[in-house]
């Protein structure tokens, strides 16, 4: 009963302290002459017409994607069983608006309707945003021609670029010919998309990162479905795409690069192993290297991982490149501590890897979120997964 009661009374606080933090931001919109984002439209197909059905000036395309696909359960020791790590349905819905209104804009890594609402995906709340509370640019360029929007809420993210925003193009290029489109907005400009779009014949000229309005404004709202507790999993559009541009060709072989890879973290202020010396000496003593993605082109990414027969690596972006490993190698995955993430378990089954996962220890008195929160491996799980998965 006492328990019960803690999670009312924690329940109310954080309903109370979300309100206040709501209205207030309400009252500074209202009040303050300088421009805010005024809510959010959680677009899908369901709800599309709703909003802009009525509207002549707005072109809507719906897509539903489904792909079967062998889902393959994963291995890990008993006791580490995760329900986000467990066979999912590669399954999206997505839909396009197409409109020449003039209120629509593009601006702090967002696109915007005539009432600055910012347009995103469902099941995101607006005061879950980094827009949430910011002001908004005053001055916009106006663009001639077609913008379309090609960014997220955390654009300098390299897997969120990869799994998230990318496979937008593929949805645009079905409905709309590529060369209709004059510009992409990509909220902030970054090496791995400059080098990623050049490779899809999009040169930097296309490549937009400042406010803007155009003659022509495109978006696109891809919605994966939500599985095992609450989870979305990369959709396999993402997948292709990717590969299809940077994957080596077939045979390609570089001895310079390890077979068995262990993924250190980079220049990073969290999900840190804080025992890494410990479990480089252990990997290193089965014939492991270890290296960083840190200063690297995509290029040379897709080829490190395209090269091991074996990848261990804590959660994070730099494990956005199994998207390029070749078929069948084995993927160790290191958890956290009360973190749940699918999304390399998705891209290591579109590869029929053999995928094990093993989750860190619990750190004592750590009270960040297990989203941020570094980790300690335990070595001793560390050698039974290594072993279970034959590599000792």
């Amino acid at each position: 009963m006492k328990n019960r009661n803690n999670f009312q009374r924690n329940y109310i606080i954080d309903t109370v302290s979300t309100l206040r933090s709501q209205l207030k931001y309400q009252l500074k919109v209202n009040l303050l002459s300088q421009p805010f984002a005024r809510g959010v439209i959680q677009l899908c197909i369901d709800n599309v017409d709703r909003y802009f059905g009525n509207d002549k000036e707005i072109k809507i395309y719906k897509l539903v994607n489904q792909e079967k696909i062998s889902i393959q359960e994963a291995k890990f020791i008993e006791g580490d069983f995760l329900r986000v790590i467990t066979p999912f349905q590669d399954e999206i819905e997505a839909v396009v608006i197409d409109t020449s209104k003039n209120g629509f804009c593009f601006c702090n890594n967002h696109i915007f309707d005539e009432n600055l609402n910012v347009i995103y995906e469902k099941d995101i709340h607006f005061y879950e945003l980094p827009i949430y509370g910011c002001e908004l640019s005053a001055n916009f360029t106006k663009l001639q021609g077609t913008v379309a929007y090609l960014s997220n809420a955390t654009p300098k993210n390299y897997g969120h670029w990869f799994i998230y925003t990318l496979p937008m193009l593929e949805v645009y290029w079905r409905f709309i010919d590529k060369q209709e489109i004059d510009y992409y907005y990509v909220g902030e400009i970054t090496n791995f998309k400059i080098e990623t779009l050049a490779a899809l014949g999009i040169n930097k000229e296309k490549i937009v990162d400042f406010p803007c309005k155009a003659d022509r404004a495109i978006t696109c709202v891809i919605n994966r479905k939500v599985q095992n507790g609450g989870h979305q999993y990369p959709t396999s559009l993402a997948y292709w795409l990717a590969r299809n541009i940077f994957l080596p060709k077939k045979n390609y072989s570089n001895n310079k690069y390890p077979k068995r890879l262990y993924v250190k973290r980079g220049q990073v202020d969290h999900r840190e192993v804080i025992n890494d010396h410990e479990v480089i000496e252990y990997l290193e003593s089965i014939g492991f290297e270890a290296l960083t993605m840190d200063g690297r082109t995509t290029k040379e990414e897709a080829e490190i991982f395209y090269s091991a027969d074996v990848i261990i690596s804590v959660c994070g972006s730099a494990l956005t490149n199994l998207l390029f490993i070749r078929e069948g190698i084995t993927v160790i995955e290191i958890f956290p501590f009360g973190y749940l993430d699918g999304h390399f378990y998705a891209l290591a089954n579109y590869s029929q890897a053999n995928y094990f996962y093993i989750i860190g220890e619990k750190i004592a008195h750590n009270s960040t979120i297990p989203h941020l929160s570094n980790l300690k491996v335990n070595i001793n799980k560390l050698k039974k997964i290594c072993k279970l998965a034959n590599l000792v």
